[in-house]
């Protein structure tokens, strides 16, 4: 009877049991879909952030090759200025082969050297044969090729004093602004150039092209300067 009784109790203990198991499993599996879900969302911040990392890199990525193409494209531009301009320079050596008178660019502006030795005597401001027939060339090529711009005629000296008994000019920089004046009287009264298109300057011994140290770099600073400006 007594194990009867205890069948009895066990058996009704059973239900119990199997429902406070199932209950833990459930709980166990919520917790591990609860931790599946956490991790899910997760991973797909991880995702989105790593997406919108790759959108703003891809943006940098073109703007930084719009970059490197205007780049280019200003370089080329820049190499292409520097080929025609070599060729200007190189085009007006060829007109002006011959009369001494050099040719250089300067940034924007083509400059025409006229060497004293071959345009005045010494402490003179009067032309001379050899100026005159070198400054018809240059009006030439001025005329042909450079009719809308405007010609700075700019005059320059050594540093040497004037001698007073000698010379008739008080100062260097009266004296290259004669000579500036001889030269675009003669381009503007003599071979045609419009008068309107000329200027002149004088800076006496104050612009050299080198430093006045020596007979042959004084030499070189005694010149008149013809700019062509836009």
């Amino acid at each position: 009877m007594k194990k009867l009784t205890l069948l009895a109790a066990l058996l009704a203990l059973l239900p119990a049991c199997q429902s406070g198991f199932q209950d833990e499993i459930i709980e166990d599996q919520d917790r591990a879909l609860s931790a599946a879900k956490s991790q899910r969302t997760r991973l797909q911040s991880e995702v989105d952030q790593a997406r919108a990392s790759a959108a703003e890199l891809e943006e940098q990525l073109a703007f930084e090759q719009d970059r490197v193409n205007s780049l280019e494209g200003r370089m080329q531009a820049m190499e292409a200025s520097a080929r025609d301009s070599d060729a200007e320079v190189d085009r007006l050596r060829g007109q002006l082969a011959g009369t001494g008178i050099g040719v250089e660019r300067r940034g924007d502006v083509l400059v025409l050297n006229l060497p004293t030795s071959l345009t005045f005597a010494s402490g003179s401001a009067t032309l001379n044969s050899k100026g005159k027939s070198g400054l018809k060339t240059v009006a030439s090529a001025l005329k042909s090729d450079y009719a809308d711009k405007t010609f700075w005629v700019e005059g320059h000296t050594d540093n040497d004093p004037l001698v007073k008994t000698k010379d008739k000019w008080k100062t260097n920089l009266r004296l290259s602004v004669e000579r500036a004046m001889a030269v675009a009287d003669y381009l503007t009264m003599d071979v045609g150039i419009e008068s309107d298109a000329v200027r002149i300057a004088g800076h006496g011994p104050f612009d050299p092209n080198v430093p006045n140290s020596n007979a042959a770099n004084k030499a070189k600073n005694r010149r008149v300067e013809i700019l062509i400006l836009d």
